[in-house]
């Protein structure tokens, strides 16, 4: 998989339009371009891994015979704890798995949490 992305990536070069005017090519260094369709794949197979991470952390809300702990669709996750303790421990383990993968949480959509007690 590194061989295929490193492949996509390795020596292409772009340019820029600004107010009509075409700049000189330069050499991309890193990522894919905007667009690639190769892009969205990868970052849900990214992401996968990073949700694996958290399914083994002890946590959430049983549902028969599973437990729930996170609910992920496209770019948006929800995690899921009896407590704020455990969504805080699954967030660092995400974060944390994240990171080793190149990926960034979004601070500004983080955070926004709602609690819902049991009756």
């Amino acid at each position: 998989m590194n061989k295929m992305c490193n492949t996509c990536v390795q020596k292409t070069r772009s340019e820029v339009r600004i107010e009509g005017i075409l700049s000189s090519f330069f050499e991309n260094k890193t990522g894919f371009k905007e667009g690639d369709p190769s892009s969205p794949i990868l970052f849900n197979l990214t992401l996968q891994k990073v949700i694996q991470s958290i399914k083994i952390v002890p946590s959430g809300i049983k549902i028969g015979k599973e437990q729930l702990n996170v609910l992920a669709h496209a770019d948006d996750t929800a995690l899921i704890g009896k407590n704020e303790i455990q969504i805080r421990k699954l967030f660092a383990e995400m974060e944390n798995t994240a990171r080793n993968f190149g990926l960034q949480i979004n601070q500004g959509k983080s955070g926004k949490e709602k609690q819902f007690k049991e009756k």
